[in-house]
């Protein structure tokens, strides 16, 4: 009996995967299932944690040395789709200069993952996109305090 359960549930979950591909595409997909960059940075210089409207939750992390991001990492507690995205902001913004990685938006982000996010989940590089920017910007007025404050 234990086998045929178990035969089923590969069945099943292999089919989920098939058209999770199909409507996905193989880039986000594998992003899913094995996203770069992914996890909390303690040591990281600048952060940032946004809420979308989706209710989904992203956060970046960038540990920055002079004006180049040298390291990141993200977080969500979204979706696949959210996952894929967070993932290409952390590897557009790796070892970059911090004004370069501000320029990243949603459209670059969609156009890495091959354009194939169905119209409802492109929030999520949206979501990506702007926390990708909020951390930037929280380095910004960081270095801007520090420069006040000898």
């Amino acid at each position: 009996m234990a086998g045929n359960l178990d035969e089923f549930l590969e069945l099943f979950q292999q089919q989920i995967y098939e058209e999770a591909k199909e409507t996905y595409g193989v880039g986000v997909f594998d992003r899913w299932l094995s996203p770069k960059f992914f996890g909390k940075m303690p040591d990281a210089t600048a952060s940032a944690r946004v809420t979308g409207s989706c209710g989904e939750t992203m956060e970046i992390y960038l540990r920055i040395e002079g004006d180049i991001i040298t390291k990141t990492s993200f977080y969500t507690d979204g979706c696949g789709a959210s996952v894929a995205c967070g993932s290409v902001a952390a590897e557009l913004a790796c070892n970059k200069a911090v004004e370069e990685a501000a320029l990243v938006g949603s459209d670059t982000i969609l156009e890495v993952l091959g354009q194939k996010l169905p119209q409802e989940h492109e929030h999520c590089a949206l979501l990506a996109a702007e926390t990708l920017q909020t951390a930037v910007h929280n380095h910004m007025i960081g270095q801007q305090k520090h420069k006040k404050d000898p």
